[in-house]
């Protein structure tokens, strides 16, 4: 393959293609879930929300395109405790083990250390998911001592998922114990 892959940011015109990419995420994989994926948006608005969030200090939209094509895509979102990203990363299953969803988790790390107010990033992965928790503890995350939860997935099978967090600083998650 002549090309490489390329992690960006997306802009308005990448919202149609991120739409498309998504739906097909959701189909290819059991463990990748969208939290509003009952309510559609359309493509102006995905166009919208996609502005908006590079305009944000505490969100994060990157895409991995091969070429013209979007073949992954990674986000990192505020969670309720405000200062805890909360990160999500999918790839199109003909590109795993490619390295792309190491080097979109890298650049999404960079950001959160350089550019995010952010004290840590978080997520939340299907413990059947071997590949995705090896690669988060190669990079630095660790699970905390939240005790694993039940999930459910597309399938609407019970599955178990752990937390995991990657700290960015030393004034971090422990000193709000």
């Amino acid at each position: 393959m002549s090309e490489d892959v390329a992690i960006r940011l997306p802009g308005a015109a990448d919202a149609a293609q991120l739409l498309t990419l998504l739906e097909r995420l959701q189909q290819e994989s059991d463990t990748f879930t969208l939290a509003d994926a009952d309510d559609p948006i359309s493509v102006d608005q995905e166009g919208e929300q996609i502005e908006q969030i590079k305009r944000s200090p505490a969100h994060l939209l990157l895409v991995a395109s091969l070429g013209d094509q979007l073949i992954g895509v990674l986000s990192v979102s505020p969670t309720h405790e405000g200062n805890v990203g909360e990160l999500g990363v999918a790839v199109e299953q003909a590109y795993w083990h490619q390295g792309i969803g190491t080097a979109l988790v890298d650049e999404a790390l960079y950001w959160a250390e350089t550019a995010s107010a952010l004290a840590a990033v978080g997520l939340i992965v299907q413990t059947r998911n071997v590949a995705a928790v090896k690669l988060y503890t190669k990079l630095g995350f660790t699970r905390t001592k939240t005790p694993p939860e039940t999930v459910t997935d597309d399938a609407g099978n019970q599955v178990t998922a752990v937390e995991m967090v990657y700290p960015l600083n030393d004034q971090g998650l422990a000193d709000e114990d």
